[in-house]
């Protein structure tokens, strides 16, 4: 549910992204290997998500469901192929580390374990650091031998079907056998399963080693689970602009990321069977920002202003006072989509989650839903490409843009609202109980229907990489939470922000929030991307000659 954040009572889950179709992947951070059987001709039991259901604002002679394996020709196995003769990890045999175990192995990495791809958690899980399991993973070796056989075929299956085979280097020498089995599922699959993700390696923002210096002492721990260590600092901290994502890059969602080359050990020789020597790692794996030491109650007017980084091993800051987290990865949306901002209330004290219900004021809030802001969101939005020139397009992908910008036209609230996803107490009236409702339901639909739309016309011949535009809208994986300010803050004239005014402020520091639409330069709007597609960027005098769409003004 998108909207266990408002729910105060749901602990301890202060926060679940959207739902959206998955292949039963919610089962990997189960503390056993799978389900399913080693033999090659043993049955194996795959759970299907049900089918969302489909809204009438889908746009016209659209499918609505994504098509099915067996309507399409797929490649069925890499270019070159080379199976090894070694078979899938036997699921009677336990892996080395559970999840708990191999998660708080990243403490030393700044890398949250639910964005990392499913086939590095599970070598992970194998006994191996990070830095080894990325290296395996990613470059030429045996990778197949570490991973159970069911979610070994959930994998192929989404790399089949996404056409992923050739760049995933050690799918070349699965065994013919694990490849029926995908195809089999495939055939029994009803729509698409989850994209296959380019392999990345998570890049720490630029100003590490500074924030580092500033939080490098480690104090008591605390009792609660979901709270962070304390930890102890004599130097004053000194607030930054808030960034536009966490220090951990995640894939976008529907993006072409270069992954990082690796050295690569000789092909076919397979990896070490028992994980390398424990590097080094810092005492706790848990920290907290300095307002994060103090209670909520203890800030200060000043404090309350403050809008704090976290940097290298932070996982616990405040921004106007509100303590927040990473927000968490779940089954069906692991992975934030780049650019967009990826965090989270952190409610696991009662005072933080007094201090949040206290900022929802539904008079206030109407006046900034009566005024519309997504209307505003659509009329400044970028209408034209700047990435692909439209004489390059086909005549059916250039009516495939005008769908899509007449799908964000009609949805234009949704996109604003998952981009600016203020907390809701919805037992203060009847007002704030129906808008946490239909929100709920509002965006839940629209964003199923957004994806299957997409995939839909991807299928269909229009260039994934045009998707990338920023004229064309994305919706994140996840909920980008917004946090308003303490009343206690005051603007020039000397009265509190209205929230029209805090729109402005977090829009222009968050552009992802608005699709981009407050960077002051084309070259901003494409800086989240890839380099290969950022070097696809129209000459200047070219980036207004290509409308996205001629339909709608």
């Amino acid at each position: 549910m998108g909207t266990a954040i408002d729910d105060y009572s749901a602990q301890p889950g202060p926060f679940v992204a959207l739902d959206e179709d998955d292949l039963g992947e919610e089962k990997k951070e189960e503390d056993g290997s799978g389900s399913g059987s080693g033999s090659k001709n043993a049955p194996q039991d795959f759970t299907q998500d049900p089918t969302p259901p489909s809204t009438p604002q889908t746009p016209p002679n659209k499918r609505n469901k994504a098509p099915s394996a067996s309507s399409r020709k797929l490649q069925l196995r890499p270019d070159p192929y080379t199976p090894s003769d070694k078979d899938a990890l036997d699921p009677r045999t336990s892996l080395a580390r559970t999840v708990e175990e191999a998660r708080a192995s990243l403490a030393d990495h700044a890398v949250i374990w639910d964005k990392q791809r499913t086939d590095l958690q599970l070598v992970m899980r194998s006994g191996l650091d990070y830095l080894d399991a990325f290296e395996l993973v990613n470059g030429d070796h045996l990778v197949h031998p570490r991973i159970p056989v069911r979610e070994l075929t959930l994998m192929l299956a989404r790399m089949v079907y996404w056409g992923r085979l050739n760049h995933t280097p050690w799918a070349k020498y699965v065994p013919s056998w694990c490849f029926k089995k995908a195809e089999s599922y495939l055939e029994t699959l009803d729509g698409a399963p989850a994209r296959w993700p380019t392999l990345k390696k998570l890049r720490l923002d630029d100003s590490a080693e500074v924030m580092e210096a500033l939080f490098s002492g480690v104090g008591e721990s605390e009792d609660d689970e979901d709270r962070d260590v304390t930890f102890k600092s004599s130097v004053e901290f000194k607030p930054q602009s808030p960034r536009t994502t966490p220090p951990q890059e995640a894939n976008r969602r529907r993006g072409s990321v270069s992954s990082g080359s690796s050295s690569s050990a000789p092909t076919g020789t397979d990896p070490p069977s028992e994980p390398p020597a424990e590097r080094h790692r810092p005492e706790q794996d848990r920290r907290r920002s300095v307002l994060a030491r103090k209670e909520y109650s203890e800030l200060v007017p000043d404090e309350l202003a403050l809008v704090e980084t976290p940097g290298r091993g932070v996982m616990s800051w405040r921004q106007y006072g509100i303590l927040l987290k990473f927000a968490p990865g779940t089954a069906n949306a692991i992975e934030q989509t780049t650019g967009f901002p990826d965090y989270a209330p952190n409610l696991s004290k009662s005072t933080e989650l007094e201090g949040i219900r206290a900022r929802w004021d539904p008079t206030l809030f109407k006046v900034l839903w009566d005024s519309a802001p997504w209307d505003d969101m659509f009329q400044q939005r970028l209408k034209f490409l700047i990435l692909h020139s439209a004489d390059d397009l086909s005549a059916r992908a250039k009516s495939d843009l005008v769908d899509i910008v007449e799908f964000m036209w009609t949805h234009r609230r949704t996109f604003w609202l998952i981009g600016h996803w203020f907390f809701i107490d919805h037992h203060r009236d009847d007002y704030s109980v129906n808008l946490h409702t239909e929100r709920k339901k509002e965006c839940d639909a629209v964003k199923k229907n957004y994806k299957k739309f997409l995939d839909d016309e991807v299928r269909g011949g229009l260039p994934e990489s045009v998707l990338e535009e920023p004229g064309i809208w994305t919706f994140p994986a996840k909920c980008c939470f917004w946090v308003c300010m303490d009343k206690s803050q005051l603007d020039d004239q000397g009265h509190p922000f209205s929230l029209t005014a805090q729109l402005r402020i977090v829009d222009k520091l968050e552009p992802a929030r608005v699709q981009w639409n407050s960077c002051d330069s084309d070259d901003q709007r494409v800086a989240h991307l890839s380099s290969s597609l950022r070097k696809k960027l129209l000459p200047e005098s070219e980036r207004r000659r290509y409308p996205v769409a001629t339909q709608r003004p």
